[in-house]
């Protein structure tokens, strides 16, 4: 399933399609060369860290509540492994392990297990972990229902998937096109383009809200697609913005959807929401 814009050069790719495969595969490389050398990247994750100790991310400390003592827990996509530390505090006798693509920002760290790997090839035997997690990170995947097998797999019977990602079911994905360049439609008035400014006005309020509008209703007739946006504005422009480089526009009835047809699927739990985040936790059987 492709879904290409008739104002520009963006396209989504259904992940769970096989003939897309072989381009979504190179586009993972692509992602990948990003991720291991932009220094805007690794920045933006150490300051989302951080903010573990302003206590800002209602979600990450709801999540805590979430995960019993003496678990032994995985981390898909843990960074610097801020979260080992500030679980430890919070959650008596948790044995924690994270993973990431690049080992750049733990490699002076000792205190706790960190592996270098891909979220799509988790390097552990089946039903190792009481507690499977990931922050800010699903959204960052060219296959997140691979993702999603491998973290199923590796999950105990009994234990807890668990998700906090934006909310895109609300919000547009700051990696797209709006009119016919990047930026706010004020910025562009500001610079004279008026047309540019106004295609951002209806793509912002008009045509992106129907686009998320008639997915929504697609997933809840049963429909599973995981779009992927191949031309995100990481790979086109030189600064950094929060979630420029987002390419699956994450919606939670999808990721039910998905796994509630497995045989071991229990039930799931919409944790935390607002207008910008959300956490899920999905439990198995």
């Amino acid at each position: 399933m492709t879904f290409l814009s008739k104002r520009s050069n963006s396209a989504y790719l259904s992940s769970i399609e096989s003939s897309n495969k072989d381009t979504l595969v190179q586009f993972q490389h692509q992602m990948s060369n990003y991720y291991l050398k932009s220094p805007y990247h690794s920045n933006w994750i150490k300051g989302i860290n951080a903010s573990w100790q302003k206590e800002t991310h209602g979600a990450q400390i709801t999540m805590c509540e979430l995960i019993p003592e003496n678990a032994n827990v995985l981390e898909v996509g843990c960074g610097d492994g801020s979260a080992a530390q500030e679980l430890a505090i919070r959650i008596k006798g948790i044995k924690y392990t994270g993973v990431d693509l690049s080992s750049d920002m733990w490699q002076e760290r000792k205190d706790f297990n960190f592996i270098a790997a891909r979220a799509e090839q988790l390097p552990f035997p089946s039903a190792s972990f009481d507690v499977v997690f990931s922050m800010f990170v699903i959204e960052h995947l060219v296959f997140p229902n691979v993702f999603l097998d491998e973290a199923w797999r590796v999950l105990k019977p009994g234990g807890s998937l668990i998700t906090i990602a934006p909310n895109f079911d609300v919000n547009a994905m700051p990696s797209e096109h709006m009119g016919f360049s990047y930026g706010s439609g004020k910025i562009k008035l500001t610079q004279g383009k008026l047309l540019d400014a106004i295609l951002t006005f209806y793509d912002s309020r008009i045509r992106l809200p129907q686009v998320r509008l008639k997915r929504r209703k697609q997933i809840q007739g049963g429909a599973i697609s995981f779009p992927i946006f191949i031309k995100p504005r990481c790979l086109e422009l030189p600064d950094f913005t929060p979630d420029c480089d987002a390419i699956y526009p994450v919606m939670i009835e999808e990721l039910i959807n998905y796994l509630h047809k497995r045989n071991d699927y229990y039930e799931s739990e919409i944790f935390y929401r607002n207008n910008s985040v959300f956490g899920l936790r999905l439990s198995k059987n």
